[in-house]
């Protein structure tokens, strides 16, 4: 009986291992991600050609509440939706809807766009 026991036991010891390796490959798997949301984001920056303001990105002055200015910081940053989340501790849901308002009141199409009529306006 002991040596089934022991059995037991190795096989748990084993499985616990087996998790932790896959918990730790999920881990990684999030922060490749990550790495790859940020490049695409600085390949799309980089692509925007230079371009004089519309008449109407000529003011610096954007009313954004405290929090869309959070997103949008951490947005130019290259942050993904996931991770602005986790960093304001709100869901991703929460974070489209305030990239949402951003992008109406930038007059951007895009986080691409909208953080290139920031950057152009001192927003961030």
């Amino acid at each position: 009986m002991t040596g089934t026991g022991t059995l037991t036991q190795d096989l748990e010891a084993a499985l616990k291992t087996i998790d932790e390796v896959l918990a730790h490959f999920q881990e990684v798997g999030d922060l490749a991600r990550e790495a790859r949301d940020r490049l695409s984001a600085l390949q799309d920056l980089a692509a925007v050609p230079e371009r004089p303001p519309a008449k109407d990105t000529t003011t610096p002055c954007v009313h954004l509440t405290q929090r869309q200015q959070e997103v949008l910081e951490l947005l130019a940053q290259g942050s993904s939706n996931r991770r602005i989340g986790r960093t304001l501790n709100i869901t991703e849901q929460t974070v489209k809807a305030h990239l949402h308002m951003i992008y109406r009141k930038l007059g951007a199409a895009d986080r691409t766009e909208a953080v290139v009529i920031a950057m152009r306006r001192g927003v961030v």
